[in-house]
């Protein structure tokens, strides 16, 4: 977000070109002046109104499980960001892992890792690369990954995640705000999900924010992220959060929001001896790493601590030549009402292939 008031001055009218750009797309979609790819299997799509994280990687492995054990074949469909490669990949064929996290992105190897049984591909043409999928595979569901602004591919059900502590921001659109379209867009929601919703919060300004913007009777799910294990990185095992408990532990994050994932690990009483925090997505080098190893010894660390996402970043060779273990926090996505959630979920997707039987 851009807070300098020079910097604001010179990119006014750049922003402002950016947001008629925002809004002409979608009233193109909207009017059918631009039309919408479609899959012969249902889509689901998972994505946010804002920048930044609010959960959609963990949502997006829980449906793709849950379906999966229900006995769909699925197919996860994602652009990839800030990947190595262009063009097409298959990041993993339901059976392997055919990639790194560099080529792949680090989410959809992640989401690979996390849903064994799951086709993953990426590409910025997800209709053309679902298209791709059901030539080669029997899919019967696909989920659309950060799928709220990509309107080129129609979906049976579009779900929204609003962070509960900053649904909007404060209301305006990147660069100066968080929003990446007008609030208008949530009309297009068929169900929004509030994240971190086990923090305080205002539920006034959401259910406002719901009962303005959003279709009549829009289903609203209260949702958090539950901090399950640490699985060691530099070699075989696992502990759960509780057995660092007043242990001191050094904190490494390249993600959007990291004082979140202080938080949560301060929640389990462990002593936050350094922190270091590099950009969404950071890939990380040798040298970086070792830095950090060094900085933690220096402090008297115990261990390091990482996100999933930052552990598809690091290189094998650096984490087994760190001084101190190396631990990734496994993140799950929690529901107050899970059972409606996958009864919508369900719904959206065997209404549809219903309708393709007729």
């Amino acid at each position: 977000m851009i807070r300098s008031p020079l910097s604001r001055a010179l990119l006014y009218v750049p922003a402002k070109l950016y947001e008629f750009g925002v809004r002409t797309r979608i009233a193109l979609y909207q009017t059918d002046y631009l039309s919408s790819g479609k899959l012969r299997a249902p889509v689901v799509s998972i994505g946010n109104l804002t920048v930044g994280g609010t959960g959609k990687t963990p949502l997006v492995s829980f449906l793709a499980r849950f379906l999966r054990d229900e006995g769909y074949l699925v197919g996860i469909l994602s652009r990839g960001y800030k990947r190595a490669s262009t063009g097409r990949v298959e990041v993993s064929n339901g059976e392997s892992i055919l990639c790194g996290p560099a080529q792949a992105g680090d989410e959809p190897f992640l989401l690979a890792r996390q849903c064994p049984g799951v086709r993953v591909v990426v590409d910025t043409n997800r209709a053309a690369a679902g298209k791709w999928l059901e030539e080669r595979a029997p899919i019967s569901a696909f989920i659309l990954d950060d799928g709220f602004q990509h309107l080129s591919l129609s979906r049976e059900l579009n779900v929204v995640l609003l962070d509960a502590n900053e649904p909007t921001g404060d209301g305006r659109m990147v660069p100066f705000g968080l929003l990446r379209e007008p609030l208008t867009g949530l009309a297009r929601a068929d169900a929004v999900i509030i994240t971190r919703s086990d923090e305080p919060f205002d539920q006034s300004v959401v259910r406002s924010l719901v009962s303005q913007f959003c279709k009549p009777e829009t289903p609203v799910f209260y949702a958090y992220h539950d901090l399950t294990n640490l699985r060691r990185l530099d070699s075989d095992g696992s502990m759960k959060p509780m057995a660092f408990s007043r242990r001191r532990v050094a904190v490494l994050s390249g993600i959007a929001r990291p004082d979140r994932f202080i938080r949560d690990l301060e929640h389990f009483g462990i002593d936050i001896a350094l922190r270091r925090d590099f950009p969404d997505h950071h890939r990380y080098h040798d040298d970086e790493f070792r830095q950090v190893v060094r900085d933690a010894v220096d402090v008297g660390a115990e261990a390091i601590l990482t996100t999933e996402k930052d552990a598809a970043n690091l290189s094998p060779d650096s984490l087994k030549s760190s001084q101190l273990p190396v631990y990734a926090a496994e993140i799950e996505f929690r529901c107050e009402d899970e059972p409606a959630l996958k009864r919508l979920v369900l719904r959206a997707i065997t209404g549809n292939l219903k309708e393709r039987q007729k």
